[in-house]
Order: structure tokens, then C-alpha cells, then sequence
């Protein structure tokens, strides 16, 4: 009983404040519904030309970041097409470009090779010139050295043939055929 009447004793003069009178409690968790009210009412009559101006200002800026938005945006997509197109073009030119590119490596190709018969042509005519050339030198040398391997013969064997006897009896008939003309 003791501990009922201490706590009685701790809630009555709670109960005894609370029914004083009239009073606004800013305790929201301890407030009632009419408190509420109350407040609500007071920061609508008062913060609705301050809040409508601010809600009005920040709308305009809304608007206005829209508008710059959907600006930047048309910007952007219309240089987004020019560069597309310019992509376009330079694709088709680099195309272009390869395709000429091919016909001048093989026309340079065809030149080249053309160009390499030719000189295998004139590599053969001149070798083949060489050699007649060298052929004739080859040949002229074999006749002079004949020619000089059957003198080198003839005098050796006249030598031995050709004695004083038979040197004078061609002697005189060379004289003889001489002196009959």
C-alpha cells in the first residue's frame, strides 16, 4: 500500500497543472489536436505571402531552368546532327580516298612491273651484246694465237728443212721469175 500511496503522491500534482486552465503546450508529442490546429493556422495566415512568393520565385527559376534546358538540348541535337553529317562526309571521303588510293597502287603496280621488263629486256640485250663482244675478243685472241702457234711451227720446221743449199736454189728462181717479166 505504501507503494500506491507514493505514487499518488508523485501523479497528483501532475494531474492538479494539467487543470489549471487554458494554455498552449508547444510539446508536440504531449500536444493535442487543437494545438496543432492552432499552429498550423498561424504559420498558413502568416507564411502564405512569404511562402507563396518563395514558391512562386523557385517556379520561375523551375521554368526558366526548363526553357534553358530544353534550349541547350535542340543545341546539342542540332550539332549532334551536323556532326553526324560531317562524319558522314568524312567517311565517304576516306573512302574515296582508299578507292584512290587502290587505283594508283595498282596503275603504279602495272608502271613498275612494265617498267622491270623493260629493263630485263635491255639487261639481256646487254649481256647478250656483252657476249657477242666478248665471243669476237675471245675469237680474234684464238686466231692471233693459231696464227702465231703456226708461224712459231713454220719457222721451226723451215729451219730444219730450209738448209743453205735449198736457201740459194729458191733464191735463184725467185730471181729467175723476176728477171722473166
Amino acid at each position: 500500500m505504501e507503494a500506491f500511496a507514493l505514487l499518488a503522491s508523485e501523479v497528483a500534482p501532475e494531474l492538479a497543472s494539467e487543470s489549471e486552465g487554458f494554455g498552449l503546450s508547444f510539446d508536440l508529442l504531449e500536444s493535442n489536436l487543437v494545438n496543432l490546429i492552432i499552429v498550423i493556422g498561424v504559420l498558413i495566415y502568416f507564411g502564405r505571402g512569404f511562402l507563396g512568393k518563395k514558391l512562386a520565385e523557385r517556379r520561375a527559376e523551375i521554368e526558366a531552368a526548363i526553357k534553358e534546358a530544353e534550349a541547350r538540348q535542340k543545341k546539342a541535337s542540332a550539332s549532334l546532327a551536323e556532326q553526324q553529317q560531317k562524319l558522314q562526309q568524312a567517311q565517304n571521303q576516306a573512302k574515296q580516298i582508299r578507292a584512290e588510293a587502290e587505283t594508283n597502287a595498282k596503275s603504279a603496280r602495272e608502271a613498275i612491273l612494265q617498267q622491270a621488263a623493260k629493263d630485263v629486256e635491255r639487261m639481256k640485250a646487254a649481256a647478250q651484246q656483252d657476249m657477242s663482244s666478248q665471243e669476237d675478243r675471245v675469237m680474234r685472241e684464238l686466231r692471233q694465237r693459231v696464227s702465231a702457234m703456226a708461224m712459231e711451227r713454220v719457222e721451226t720446221r723451215l729451219s730444219d728443212v730450209l738448209n743453205d743449199e735449198i736457201q740459194n736454189k729458191l733464191i735463184d728462181q725467185s730471181i729467175a721469175l723476176i728477171g722473166d717479166r
